[in-house]
């Protein structure tokens, strides 16, 4: 389970927290009772429930639970009783208070803004960032090695689309130049990120015909390990 809340991603699976796109350490105990608070959002938890179940067959002092929770505080950039994720209620436990959803993949809709398309997948991209990479705490996860865990992110507005590289290790490319700074997307432009190659498409906007007159045909492509088996025939078709 991956969960959104704020500039914060937990997710469950991996078991990792991250704020702002960057991962945050937490001790596992602690880790542990975020994971809990968050399942069981907004239902407090007594101080005894929370005991039993992150520190089971141990005697835990009330100053315990206290520093985890200033810990977790400190960790979602929240801190102190004012936090509007973790509610202290008192005399009987704590609760997670604050909005939060389950961050799934983007799903391809009609809502959607755009759509990207590489030869093993495909998404849905809506209004606002995307980050692009093959990390847990990313918004569009690729799961190919030849992607940093934060490689890429692309911007959607009323008015156009950005691409920008986050620092990559093997690059962000847009008709074979190497994006340095940010670089406008037209509808039918080809990314390359590492050794993935997509196709960005949002038919609102004029179609780049001097970008893709600048393509090659990629050598080899790595596909993603989560695909569709019909995305090779629909890559083709939106290149």
């Amino acid at each position: 389970m991956r969960v959104r809340f704020g500039d914060c991603v937990l997710d469950t699976d991996t078991r990792e927290l991250f704020r702002k796109d960057q991962p945050v350490h937490l001790q596992p105990k602690v880790f542990r009772l975020l994971e809990l608070l968050v399942e069981n959002r907004p239902r407090a938890l007594a101080k005894a429930e929370i005991h039993e179940r992150v520190w089971p067959g141990t005697f835990v002092s009330e100053a315990t639970l206290a520093s985890a929770i200033s810990d977790i505080r400190a960790a979602i950039g929240k801190g102190g009783r004012d936090s509007p994720f973790i509610r202290t209620v008192h005399g009987f436990g704590y609760a997670f208070a604050g909005p939060a959803a389950e961050d799934r993949p983007h799903p391809t809709t009609p809502g959607d803004e755009a759509l990207l398309v590489w030869e093993s997948g495909e998404a849905g991209l809506s209004m606002g960032e995307t980050t692009i990479g093959r990390g847990s705490g990313v918004s569009l996860r690729i799961d190919d090695r030849s992607l940093s865990r934060r490689h890429a992110r692309i911007t959607i507005s009323e008015t156009g689309a950005v691409l920008e590289d986050l620092g990559s290790k093997n690059g962000t490319f847009l008709s074979d130049a190497q994006v340095t700074g940010s670089q406008g997307l037209m509808d039918g432009d080809e990314i390359r990120l590492g050794s993935v190659h997509l196709v960005f498409r949002r038919p609102g906007l004029d179609a780049s015909t001097a970008t893709l007159q600048a393509v090659h045909e990629p050598k080899t492509m790595t596909p993603a390990r989560t695909g569709r088996p019909k995305a090779r025939e629909r890559f083709e078709h939106h290149r």
